[in-house]
């Protein structure tokens, strides 16, 4: 499901399916792996696959954090071992220490997964995911979902205005 750069939309490639509840007090690296874990509950990455995933996560994480504040992660990675791209979303009801920009916990995390070939759908979709954010009311809808319907109708919601 090669999505086109234009149209690329965050609510396209999140994957329902894949959509895990966080334990309190986990670290960056536990959190990337609970959630590129529900892609393969969901059978969309294989297992085998999971540790160099979340290795490639943290490479990014070394050039800066990805909580990029109002609560929110987007840890991202451009990778061979995907070959469309995909996301995952991990939800905290208590919040997560993510090293965010504006010191918060995070409430949400996004694990955005790219083939190394598809970079500019990559910056379409991150530019265009932070300009939800900017919406009012978005972030306090966005920590207020608790099921994987409830993500895809937000974001489809926000997508469209």
């Amino acid at each position: 499901m090669t999505v086109p750069v234009a149209t690329a939309r965050m609510s396209q490639v999140i994957v329902a399916k894949a959509f895990t509840e966080l334990p309190p007090q986990v670290d960056k690296r536990t959190v990337i792996g609970l959630v590129a874990g529900g892609l393969v509950k969901a059978k969309l990455i294989p297992a085998q696959n999971l540790d160099g995933i979340v290795e490639e996560a943290m490479k990014r994480e070394v050039i800066g954090s990805t909580g990029i504040g109002h609560g929110i992660g987007i840890p991202h990675c451009r990778t061979p071992l995907v070959k469309e791209i995909i996301c995952a979303y991990g939800h905290s009801a208590e919040g997560i220490d993510f090293d965010s920009l504006d010191g918060e916990p995070v409430h949400s995390v996004f694990l955005l997964l790219t083939p190394p070939d598809q970079r500019e759908q990559h910056l379409h979709l991150m530019r265009s995911f932070a300009s939800q954010i900017r919406k009012e009311h978005f972030c306090e809808f966005l920590h207020e979902v608790k099921t994987h319907q409830g993500l895809i109708d937000l974001l489809a919601e926000f997508e469209g205005r």
